[in-house]
């Protein structure tokens, strides 16, 4: 679908490529965006289809509280009700790590390469919405203002008809072979620097992470493709705009927002899928039995406890179920669930305000952590660690955390890659970790 619909603007799909009961079972396209919202280094900008210039901000939360605002004019309730889209027009695409700088004051010591916008999201008019539990296709389009009624209507008339036309003819990449922006002895004295920090009791986790990079030709969808099926995943993503693609198989959600009900379901604990059953679940049961990464999991959840209770109604904050594993196809995974219920009269803005940015990617306490990762890390982490998703008009969220993810940029492609250390980490078993995550992702670049 999303391949038939590309070539009209920015394209953008939310696909559950791996349905999960609970946790995810719809499919987004959206049709081409009425206007996007953009944030640079200083400002918010909202443009229209054409380029025109329509408002700015200082905020960026601000500018996001003020679009859910107008959009709910006339929205329809979503809700978790069987067979209603919980996504049916509103605000979609990335919002990167950095946003981060909108909410504390941080040093600026990494470099900024490639330069890629603090946030990203279309404001989406027309949404086809697949529901994966029943393979039933829902158009959805909107009743905000368009100038030129006529036209709205032939614009979504011409995106069905796009839908349900005939499937072009796939795509081609190439790919050069993947290198480190941090070297593996820079990586390892690095995850030594951290345990310094935790032994002083400057922190009690830092996530850190490196890059690998290469040379990139052809078509960003057709990579997105080869990865879906090497890697389907609940939250996976593709998402074109300004030249630049992000192809996402991540498994974590970050929040989801329905009516005042909050959830996040943070990972932290990793082992290597293997592929002799009895060694497989043998990786399993040491995750699940494993002191040091439940440790490293309970950490993010208390600090997500803490974001929340800024939102959130006294004593609704619960972390349950915790230390669940999650199988995926490169690795096991350890994830934790916390639900709490929004404050009345606040909305998506304030909540992810109060979250930003994942603290599953940044470490505790948060700020510290952060300001270790821009000395370390050499380069901006752009939309990696950040999150992919929507925000419904009627006031629904849901966003992943964007892992697991290549991001192509002009004529270079990038995977970003990382872990958790505390105080008992081993740097060489961390390094490994981080290829074994991203083990699946260089299969599909090597496989263009």
């Amino acid at each position: 679908m999303c391949a038939r619909l590309r070539g009209r603007g920015d394209a953008l799909l939310l696909e559950s490529s791996k349905a999960m009961p609970g946790l995810s079972g719809w499919s987004f396209v959206a049709g081409p965006p009425l206007a996007t919202l953009t944030t640079d280094e200083h400002r918010t900008w909202l443009r229209g289809a054409d380029g025109t210039l329509l408002q700015a901000w200082d905020d960026p939360f601000q500018a996001v509280a003020e679009m859910m605002q107008r959009l709910a004019t006339g929205a329809a309730p979503t809700g978790d009700a069987p067979g209603v889209p919980p996504f049916r027009g509103g605000l979609a695409g990335f919002i990167g790590y950095d946003l981060a700088r909108h909410v504390e004051r941080l040093p600026t010591l990494a470099a900024c390469d490639p330069a890629w916008p603090r946030l990203q999201l279309q404001l989406c008019d027309h949404v086809l919405a697949c529901d994966h539990a029943t393979g039933r296709w829902f158009s959805c389009t909107s009743a905000w203002p368009w100038p030129g009624g006529a036209a709205r209507e032939a614009v979504w008339a011409a995106t069905l008809s796009r839908a349900a036309g005939p499937e072009p003819a796939p795509g081609s990449f190439r790919a050069g072979a993947l290198a480190s922006r941090t070297a593996a002895p820079r990586y390892l004295a690095d995850v030594r620097r951290v345990l310094e920090y935790i032994a002083a009791g400057d922190i009690f986790q830092a996530n850190l992470s490196h890059r690998l990079e290469g040379s990139f030709e052809g078509d960003p969808f057709a990579l997105y493709r080869r990865l879906t099926a090497l890697n389907p995943a609940p939250f996976s993503a593709y998402l074109e705009m300004d030249g630049r693609a992000l192809a996402s198989v991540s498994p974590e959600r970050f929040l989801q927002l329905r009516g005042r009900e909050v959830a996040a379901r943070p990972i932290k604990g990793t082992r290597s899928r293997q592929p002799a059953q009895v060694l497989d679940e043998a990786e399993r049961d040491r995750l699940a039995a494993s002191v040091k990464d439940r440790a490293e999991n309970v950490m993010i959840v208390d600090l997500m406890r803490n974001d929340l209770g800024r939102v959130a109604e006294v004593g609704s904050v619960k972390a349950a179920p915790l230390f669940e594993i999650e199988g995926h196809p490169s690795v096991w995974q350890m994830v934790s669930t916390i639900r709490a219920r929004l404050r009345e009269g606040l909305g998506p803005a304030e909540l992810l305000r109060a979250c930003w940015p994942p603290g599953s990617m940044t470490g505790a306490p948060k700020v510290r952590a952060m300001e270790i990762i821009e000395a370390l890390e050499p380069v901006r982490r752009g939309p990696y660690a950040g999150a992919i998703g929507y925000l419904d008009a009627a006031g629904a969220m849901d966003l992943s955390v964007v892992i697991r993810t290549a991001v192509v940029s002009g004529q270079r492609v990038m995977v970003q890659v990382g872990g958790a250390v505390v105080a008992d980490s081993d740097p060489q078993a961390e390094l490994d970790e981080t290829y074994a995550k991203g083990r699946l992702l260089v299969q599909a670049l090597a496989g263009g």
